[in-house]
């Protein structure tokens, strides 16, 4: 099978980009390493939700443990806001590490709306961080 072939498979895609967690009926996680600066991570995580529809940027949060950015994403059909939160730290000199968590507002499951999330934002980043791929 072709390199490019294979980058296509779901195995593959998350090997590279990492596999999200289920943590909870309404909430899910990833962690995934990158080799580019944290603050390139971060401008890379910002022009990725920027691209993508019903996402939007909330704020940056500086306030010790809890700091990252936030953002919140729209469902299509009746609109119901998810938080993700992502957190970027410096690994070494020239990577970091990019830690992300959905949860929904509202409802007792999300349906696996929490991880789509998460792999619709690290799909749209990786996009932004390799755009010839």
């Amino acid at each position: 099978m072709s390199d490019a072939r294979s980058k296509r498979t779901g195995e593959d895609l998350e090997t590279r980009l990492g596999r999200v967690l289920r943590t909870g009926p309404n909430t899910a996680e990833v962690s995934t390493d990158y080799a580019v600066r944290p603050e390139q991570l971060e401008g890379a995580l910002l022009a990725a939700v920027e691209r993508l529809p019903r996402w939007s940027f909330k704020k940056g949060i500086v306030s010790g443990e809890d700091s990252g950015l936030r953002f919140v994403r729209r469902t299509r059909v009746f609109g119901f806001k998810d938080d993700v939160t992502a957190r970027v730290t410096a690994l070494g000199t020239e990577g970091s590490r990019l830690e992300a968590r959905s949860a929904s507002r509202v409802g007792k499951s999300d349906l696996g709306q929490n991880p789509r999330n998460l792999k619709e934002l690290l799909r749209a980043l990786q996009r932004v961080l390799d755009p010839g791929d």
